[in-house]
């Protein structure tokens, strides 16, 4: 009998702490449509996964936007105005800009990349191959990952540094310190042939489109797109009026990891942006009739597993054959992020979570969504 009691005192332990579990979940899905139904059953799992604080949702369908907010814990439920930081997505604007400046006739994708860089590099050619353009976007460029090298005892201390110090340990590497370190770089192979991931490249060619703008590329960015596409929230750098929105990070364990802010040009690009921002910028590149959009699409060299690479886009087909342009990121510990775009469906995801749990779990979660709104045929 006594154990029979405890059996049971287990099981309603164990709903109970379901049910809190559940209670402490703030989201504003209103659970109205077919598509807040299949949010909703995907996030409220995700939402189990340890340390997860803050998740949003961004569903873009035939030119209408639809945010999802998920919040558990302490605080309040975050808004379409709070700001993520976007990791690797940053990479696509770097794209973007690049797109802008061909169809601006300002440089060709071809073009040797030592054309608009200060001083001679005979050192950044192999075999007589210049590193063009178009092989700083898709990272092909032979050129090493990191601009310097640093021992592991400078990692050690490095990674001691506090916040403050670690900003500016970013900023004092500017571009000049970057073209500086070029010199010394050493090619292994033909620039344009081997894909090999390289946020460095990508550092060089923001420092090119500062150069042929003579205008700093926080600026460049963001006025571009405000002017083109409204998003005034997604930006290099926050004020300080801006970091009152900024959601606080957390690692794998729990452990607050706030944005570090990189003004520098030491590894890759920064970048922070907010749901509704994303939303407009997966509607921007959507219309494939825009020659700068339709550019920074279009498929510049193949990787060995099939995947095509655009002007920092990553490009593919899910498991339905529908095809989609993509990147996903993580800024550091803290936050996790991924962009999907379905131009054949006129449809398009973003995730964003303040939690460094990296790319496969948020793509997990992306899975679930889209495989059961394409199995929808009202898409709705």
């Amino acid at each position: 009998m006594m154990k029979y009691k405890t059996w049971i005192l287990f099981i309603l332990l164990l709903l109970s702490s379901k049910a809190i579990c559940q209670i402490s979940v703030q989201t504003d899905n209103v659970l109205k449509t077919r598509l807040d139904s299949i949010v909703h059953q995907a996030a409220s799992g995700f939402m189990e996964t340890p340390f997860t604080r803050d998740l949003s949702i961004g569903i873009y369908s035939k030119g209408h936007p639809y945010p999802y907010n998920y919040h558990t814990g302490a605080g309040h439920l975050s808004t379409g105005n709070d700001y993520y930081g976007l990791g690797s997505v940053a990479k696509t604007f770097a794209g973007l800009m690049l797109a802008r400046a061909v169809v601006e006739g300002k440089l060709k994708l071809n073009d040797d990349i030592r054309k608009y860089l200060p001083g001679s590099y005979p050192n950044l050619e192999y075999k007589g191959h210049p590193i063009r353009i178009v092989d700083l976007s898709n990272h092909t460029s032979a050129m090493p990952a990191m601009s310097k090298e640093y021992s592991d005892q400078s990692m050690q201390r490095i990674s001691k540094l506090s916040r403050k110090n670690l900003t500016a340990f970013f900023k004092e590497y500017t571009a000049d310190s970057l073209f500086a370190d070029m010199h010394h770089f050493k090619l292994d192979t033909i620039p344009g042939t081997k894909y090999h991931y390289n946020g460095n490249a990508v550092m060089v060619l923001i420092g090119i489109l500062q150069r042929i703008y003579h205008q700093p590329y926080s600026k460049l960015i963001t006025r571009y797109l405000h002017q083109q596409y409204g998003m005034d929230h997604t930006k290099p750098f926050l004020t300080k009026t801006d970091e009152k929105k900024l959601l606080m990070g957390y690692d794998d364990t729990g452990k607050e990891a706030p944005l570090i802010v990189d003004e520098g040009f030491r590894a890759a690009p920064s970048m922070v942006s907010t749901l509704y921002d994303m939303l407009k910028y997966i509607g921007a590149n959507l219309d494939q009739n825009n020659p700068v959009i339709k550019l920074s699409h279009q498929p510049t060299f193949t990787t060995s597993d099939g995947t095509k690479m655009g002007l920092n886009w990553m490009m593919g087909k899910e498991e339905n054959d529908v095809p989609f342009i993509m990147h996903t990121g993580r800024d550091g510990a803290g936050f996790t992020s991924l962009c999907y775009i379905y131009p054949g469906k006129q449809t398009g995801i973003v995730i964003l979570v303040n939690n460094g749990i990296g790319e496969d779990k948020i793509s997990t979660l992306k899975n679930e969504i889209i495989t059961k709104l394409f199995r929808d045929k009202s898409n709705k």
